[in-house]
């Protein structure tokens, strides 16, 4: 039977009370035959103070006394840190927003689309961005590759999400210089080479169903101060099909007049693009939408001015916009087109007059 190595004779340790510790005697467990090197000693408080290029305390014993046995804990003064300690005030707000105190500023984390963000995720493909004017990948990374949309095929929706790129602000800006500025004719140039469908599709859809709408009105109000006295045989009827005839007007006017000029001009070589005429021929439309709620008004007199003066300005806000690149594709011999274009408007305006608001004037007291 072998004997246990580390027992000991001794008695227990009192609780309470550190007992000694000590190894077994001899063999490998036995004590260090050589001293530890200078660089092996441990880190010691004179090594702390070199480092923060402070002076070693002198430590003395306790009460002064050098026969003393332990020393006396003596603070530690240490000289102050270079490092940028943040305020308690620049702690709080918005992540990476700088301290408005009069401490040193933090570095705020960069904005998106800043350009130290830009050269951050230079090398990274970065978040989908909104088409550009050319139909690419417009405010996306410095070296980014621009998409093509000629690749793609015409029944393809990717070929002409680039005329689809515009927000609420870009298209009332445009229905504003189409209703209000149209004798500027800079059409072409406010858009910047950038013509929309959407606003052209949604002005001429809105204007369907608001010409429909009032139309009806009008007729209501005509049958209910024409009808005979004491009549009870006849009643009033909503006629959809002005719902129907507005739509072939209206959009017949904007895609089959649009698309005949075009190919008129492409004859003459101008350089004016399918999607700029329907653009102008759609914002022209707008000015419409609010003569048609006027017409509601069982005046003739109004209605005939109002569709005047709509259709006046709408046709001028056509010819000075395609005015530019007409003159400079035919010259003298686009005459004819002037006229048929200046006919065909015309022809719009009394198509609106005579199919929605045709009654009889009502005489006032």
């Amino acid at each position: 039977m072998s004997t246990n190595p580390f027992a000991t004779s001794s008695p227990p340790p009192v609780f309470g009370e550190q007992a000694p510790v000590a190894g077994p005697v001899g063999g490998a467990w036995g004590p260090a035959s050589t001293p530890l090197d200078e660089e092996d000693e441990p880190f010691t408080a004179a090594h702390l103070a070199a480092a923060n290029e402070a002076a070693v305390p002198a430590v003395g014993g306790a009460g002064g006394g050098a026969g003393s046995s332990r020393p006396a804990h003596t603070a530690l003064t240490f000289t102050e840190s270079t490092a940028a300690v943040p305020s308690a005030s620049s702690m709080g707000g918005r992540v990476g927003q700088p301290s408005s105190s009069g401490a040193a500023p933090v570095s705020p984390v960069p904005r998106v689309g800043s350009a130290a963000d830009q050269a951050l995720l230079a090398s990274s493909p970065g978040p989908s961005a909104p088409l550009g004017g050319n139909g690419g990948m417009a405010g996306g990374p410095a070296g980014a590759p621009q998409e093509d949309p000629s690749k793609f095929a015409f029944y393809n929706i990717k070929r002409y999400r680039g005329l689809f790129n515009v927000d609420t602000s870009d298209v009332l800006a445009r229905l504003l210089h189409a209703v209000l500025l149209f004798f500027r004719g800079d059409f072409l140039q406010y858009t910047d080479g950038n013509p929309d469908l959407y606003g052209p599709f949604w002005v001429a859809s809105t204007l369907i169903f608001v010409t429909a709408a009032a139309g009806n009105c009008a007729s209501y109000i005509d049958w209910t101060m024409h009808k005979p006295e004491g009549s009870t045989s006849a009643g009033w009827y909503y006629d959809v099909d002005k719902v129907g005839g507005s739509f072939g007007l209206f959009y017949g006017y904007v895609g089959v007049v649009g698309l005949i000029l075009y190919f008129v001009l492409r004859w003459f070589k101008a350089g004016v693009s399918l999607a700029s005429v329907w653009c102008v021929y759609g914002y022209a439309l707008a000015a419409f939408i609010p003569i048609s709620l006027v017409c509601v008004v069982p005046i003739e007199s109004v209605r005939w001015a109002v569709v005047g003066a709509a259709t006046l300005t709408s046709g001028t806000f056509i010819m000075l916009s395609l005015r530019a690149p007409i003159h400079e594709a035919a010259g003298a011999k686009a005459l004819p087109l002037y006229i048929g274009m200046i006919a065909l408007h015309a022809g719009l305006g009394l198509a609106l007059k005579l199919y929605f608001f045709r009654y009889k004037d009502i005489p006032m007291p």
